[in-house]
C-alpha cells in the first residue's frame, strides 16, 4: 500500500467504528517549541528530553503549529496518531524511557519500547542525512520526530483532551481494507487502548 494510504485507511476505520467524523483541527498549544505555559508541570521533562536528544536551544527557529493525524471530538475528545516504522527509533526509545510512571498516555509505553528495540535499526537509517535547525546533525530529523512525538503525548491531557491514542503500523498489519473483519479488529484494538 502506498505511503500515507494505510494511515488514511486506519483513520477511516476508526471513524467508522466510533461512528464519529474525522477532524483535522489545530490547537494553539501544539507548536514546535516547548514553552512553560504549555507544558506546565512537565516543562522540566520536555526540556530534559530536548537536551538528551541533542537539541540546540539557540537554533532560532520560528514558531509553527504542529499537525496531528486526526482528532475525534464529541465524547471521545482525543488525538489519534498512526505511527509508521520511522517513529520507532533509538531516539524515541530514549524519550519513552524518560516518561514518568504517572504520565497519562493512550498506548502501552512498554509495548512501544519493545517496538523501538525491535525496529530501531531501520528507523535510525530512515533519512539519516536529514538535519533540522534545532537538531543540526546527521539523524537530526529522527531526533526531532521523537521530540515532537512527546508533544502529542504530553500536551493534550494538560489542555482538556483525553490522552492521545497511538496505533503502531505493527498492530494493524492484518488490516488491508475497510470491511467488517477489519472493523472488528479495530474495535478490539481500541477497546484494548481504553477508547470508550
Amino acid at each position: 500500500m502506498p505511503v500515507g494510504e494505510q494511515q488514511k485507511l486506519i483513520t477511516q476505520i476508526v471513524s467508522d467504528v466510533l461512528d464519529t467524523p474525522i477532524s483535522y483541527r489545530s490547537f494553539y498549544w501544539l507548536i514546535n517549541q516547548h514553552r512553560q505555559q504549555d507544558f506546565q508541570q512537565y516543562y522540566s521533562l520536555i526540556d530534559d528530553i530536548f537536551k538528551a536528544l541533542g537539541g540546540n536551544p539557540n537554533a532560532g527557529k520560528g514558531i509553527q503549529g504542529l499537525t496531528c493525524d486526526a482528532y475525534f471530538g464529541d465524547s471521545f475528545n482525543f488525538i489519534l496518531e498512526y505511527d509508521e516504522h520511522q517513529h520507532f527509533s533509538t531516539a524515541r526509545l530514549k524519550t519513552l524511557e524518560m516518561y514518568p510512571a504517572d504520565l497519562q498516555v493512550g498506548f502501552s509505553v512498554e509495548e512501544y519500547k519493545g517496538y523501538c528495540q525491535q525496529f530501531h535499526f531501520g528507523a535510525d537509517k530512515y533519512r539519516y542525512s536529514k538535519k533540522t535547525k534545532d537538531f543540526n546533525f546527521s539523524g537530526g530529523r529522527t531526533a526531532q520526530r521523537a521530540y515532537l512525538d512527546c508533544f502529542r503525548d504530553i500536551l493534550p491531557p494538560l489542555h482538556g483532551l483525553k490522552p492521545t491514542i497511538r496505533i503502531a503500523e505493527f498492530e494493524v498489519m492484518n488490516i488491508t481494507g475497510d470491511n467488517p473483519e477489519s472493523r472488528d479488529n479495530m474495535r478490539q484494538l481500541l477497546d484494548r487502548k481504553g477508547v470508550q
